[in-house]
């Protein structure tokens, strides 16, 4: 085992029968998710969204992707919406590697809430100098990229008109419903990555155009397990519709423990909601223990179930308390982490 890059050896496949590999990173209170596409003898590269949280123990992302796609560049960066739990790092990631590709929501917040938005803006105007960017919209088409296939199921352009012709602050309210929400996969086989999509998103919008189109065998929860994916308030009765037609096996939560986050997340009644659905065995946290959870989908459109790292890539790739949480920061010294994935389930299946 290549002890100086555990991201490689941990992360890029090297069974030539998986056609998708998702990596959900623990990053503490925030989100990050590396999807890896074949694409012929190799594997495409994205990232969805990026957060830097040191105090909550969270992953050095740069330096993992750094050492996940090293001379070869990231070919795309993803962002479902401009919230710094969403983009902070990105600014490392563009100075560490090469972004080829930026796909992002079109939310344009006002100017007292754009300081991660300028951050962005300042890479996209980079990547367009060799590179492509796209503003993400909502539509029925199931797409290629590599040999896989993806939905972007939100936001829809109306939606994105009608957000952007608000106010600063009727904006910052209205961010989650311009929340790119995206599948993975292939047949009947998917991983929805829907960011913070709050209820309003999918009641008023996505499951209303897109139901036939929703199922998953795994979805991140939405706003890291929070109860705005069912609720305004959290005596409202609940929105099940969104979750019933994406019937996953498995809900993934990125967020630190709950007394750890600074909005509580995830909710517990959330979690109870998740429960019914799942069960309590599939509903996997990774701020309990600090892991994060990879899951293969294969070229016949089945999946491996999730494996969880046990903890290898905080301990390999750590961010230090003292560091800056926008990414100025000293290079961590890297121990012999124990590059290990433990099976949580295996159940080959799939789900339109």
């Amino acid at each position: 085992m290549d002890k100086t890059n555990v991201a490689r050896d941990l992360l890029w496949p090297k069974d030539t029968n998986i056609l998708v590999r998702i990596a959900f990173l623990y990053v503490g209170q925030g989100s990050s998710t590396i999807v890896l596409v074949a694409d012929g003898n190799s594997y495409k590269t994205l990232l969805v969204d990026i957060n830097l949280d040191p105090k909550n123990g969270g992953i050095d992302v740069p330096s993992l992707i750094s050492d996940l796609v090293g001379k070869d560049g990231l070919d795309v960066f993803i962002n479902t919406h401009p919230h710094d739990d969403h983009l902070k790092g990105i600014t490392e990631i563009s100075r560490n590697v090469e972004i080829k590709e930026v796909w992002h929501s079109g939310h344009r917040p006002g100017r007292k809430y754009d300081a991660c938005y300028q951050d962005l803006r300042k890479v996209i105007e980079k990547v367009k100098m060799k590179g492509k960017v796209t503003i993400l919209e909502g539509s029925r088409e199931q797409k290629t990229f590599g040999e896989a296939s993806y939905y972007v199921l939100a936001p829809a352009e109306y939606v994105s008109l009608d957000i952007n012709k608000e106010d600063p602050d009727e904006r910052k309210e209205r961010i989650h419903e311009q929340c790119a929400v995206l599948k993975f996969g292939i047949g009947s086989t998917w991983v929805m990555i829907p960011g913070d999509a709050d209820r309003d998103a999918f009641e008023k919008y996505i499951t209303k155009y897109h139901e036939e189109r929703l199922g998953a065998v795994i979805l991140a929860a939405p706003h890291h397990g929070s109860r705005s994916f069912f609720k305004y308030e959290e005596e409202d009765e609940p929105y099940l519709g969104g979750l019933k037609a994406i019937n996953p096996d498995y809900v993934v939560i990125s967020a630190p423990k709950q007394e750890e986050s600074q909005h509580q997340h995830p909710h517990e009644d959330a979690i109870e909601l998740y429960a019914n659905q799942v069960g309590a065995d599939n509903i996997l946290h990774s701020g309990e223990k600090r892991y994060s959870y990879i899951c293969d989908i294969y070229r016949e459109g089945d999946y491996s179930g999730v494996e969880d790292d046990k903890g290898a890539l905080v301990e390999a790739y750590p961010l230090q308390n003292g560091d800056d949480e926008r990414g100025g920061k000293k290079e961590a010294v890297r121990g012999p982490a124990i590059a290990v994935r433990t099976r949580v389930d295996d159940r080959p299946m799939g789900r339109m």
